[in-house]
């Protein structure tokens, strides 16, 4: 029996379930592409770090959740100016379309809004996913303190109404 997704906005409150995912996942498909110090930075500046932390709970950054019933099993957030900072999906939900789904809410809900791109930074384990829903590289591989990243797009079609 195929177990229903249900993509919405996760609450302010459920930052610290929204990070440990971030981090169980981060751990076991990222961090194998990034040196020590990447690691290190990445903890850091994500996961016990007050700055996105507070954009969350601000409301500058939001955060959509992948739920199967109430347990939360991938997350997309997404900064006021379009920029996806974290898309993370468990392993054993991998394939199974939840990346996509996320994509589809976010991406939908800012042609609404009237954006015309959006911006991220790609892991190496991520680059081909994205390319695979249409992001493409504005610039080639580079890494900032030992965190690896290709800087993509994705230029928003307007919905014809």
């Amino acid at each position: 029996m195929e177990e229903r997704i249900q993509i919405k906005e996760v609450a302010r409150d459920k930052v610290e379930e929204v990070l440990a995912l971030i981090w169980e996942v981060f751990q076991e498909f990222v961090a194998k592409d990034y040196t020590e110090e990447g690691k290190e930075t990445f903890y850091q500046q994500f996961i016990c770090g007050e700055r996105f932390r507070d954009k969350i709970k601000e409301g500058r950054e939001t955060v959509y959740g992948a739920y199967i019933k109430e347990q939360l099993i991938g997350v997309l957030s997404i900064s006021n100016n379009h920029t996806i900072s974290c898309a993370f999906v468990k392993g054993i939900y991998h394939r199974r379309g939840i990346g996509r789904k996320l994509f589809e809410r976010v991406l939908k809900e800012l042609k609404e809004r009237g954006a015309t791109e959006v911006t991220l930074n790609a892991s190496p384990y991520a680059v081909d996913f994205y390319h695979h829903i249409g992001f493409q590289d504005i610039e080639k591989q580079t890494s900032y303190k030992g965190i690896v990243y290709t800087p993509m797009r994705l230029q928003l079609e307007r919905e014809v109404s």
